[in-house]
């Protein structure tokens, strides 16, 4: 088993079969995409429909509000693995000009471990963005695929099930994670095996051996407690053979006799 790293996030505490939580590097995910959001934001001013529009997307883009609710939008994000999957949730947050009638819903996602089918840590390189103002990429991405999952859609974009970018240590969560899935458990937490829990089999119902043998003994009429109940069944049927028979001889030897 592999140990579950310790967690700041508190966001699952007391939520019943949270196996571990992972921390996600939030300062460092939000210097990322605050930078990304305001170049693509700058660079959609370029063309020449929009330039009525630059005053206030200058002033938007330099604003708190923007700062605040690409923050919000981070910190919103949280990891664990549970009993059943991998859970990954975005908690409600503020959006636009942070109205309440702007604020983004709570949305939840848990993906089984007898589902997945590839889980891979992709390292930082290159850079994205506008062509004209890039911004390097500085985020270890973890893509988790399932054989039926929805290429193009997925939580986190990039055609995958699920991404988790920022995580502080995605190869502990990588190995968790397939840790859990070949039934091996985390440790500190109990072994589950990833396929009864994801199908939430009640292994109540199975039959045991004492049970199997119970049936096959009265099915076959054995065992001590099928034994009285068979002979009282036939003697009387016996006896009344018995009887028949000696009659069939008495018959017999009247027509013997007058021969």
């Amino acid at each position: 088993r592999t140990m579950a790293p310790p967690s700041k996030d508190k966001f699952f505490q007391g939520e019943e079969g949270v196996l571990a939580v992972y921390d996600i590097d939030y300062e460092k995910a939000f210097d990322f995409n605050y930078d990304l959001t305001k170049n693509s934001s700058f660079m959609v001013m370029i063309h020449p429909m929009c330039w009525p529009a630059l005053p206030f997307v200058c002033c938007f883009v330099n604003s708190s509000m923007f700062r605040d609710n690409i923050d919000d939008k981070i910190r919103a994000q949280h990891v664990a693995i549970t009993r059943d999957g991998i859970k990954y949730v975005t908690d409600r947050h503020k959006t636009g000009c942070r109205m309440d009638c702007q604020d983004q819903g709570k949305v939840s996602k848990t993906v089984p471990f007898d589902k997945i089918t590839d889980c891979d840590v992709e390292e930082p390189a290159g850079a994205s963005g506008p062509c004209c103002c890039m911004v390097q990429n500085t985020l270890t991405t973890v893509n988790v695929d399932t054989a039926s999952g929805s290429r193009g859609d997925g939580v986190g974009g990039g055609g995958h099930e699920l991404t988790l970018q920022g995580l502080i240590d995605p190869h502990q969560f990588k190995k968790d994670v397939w840790s859990m899935k070949r039934g091996e458990g985390i440790q500190g937490s109990a072994v589950v095996d990833p396929v009864s829990a994801s199908m939430g089999m009640d292994r109540s119902t199975e039959p045991t051996v004492e049970m199997t043998k119970a049936k096959s003994s009265s099915f076959f009429g054995g065992g001590k407690s099928a034994a009285p109940s068979a002979t009282s069944d036939l003697a009387p049927l016996m006896v009344e053979n018995n009887s028949l028979l000696k009659e069939q001889n008495s018959i017999l030897q009247k027509i013997l006799a007058k021969k």
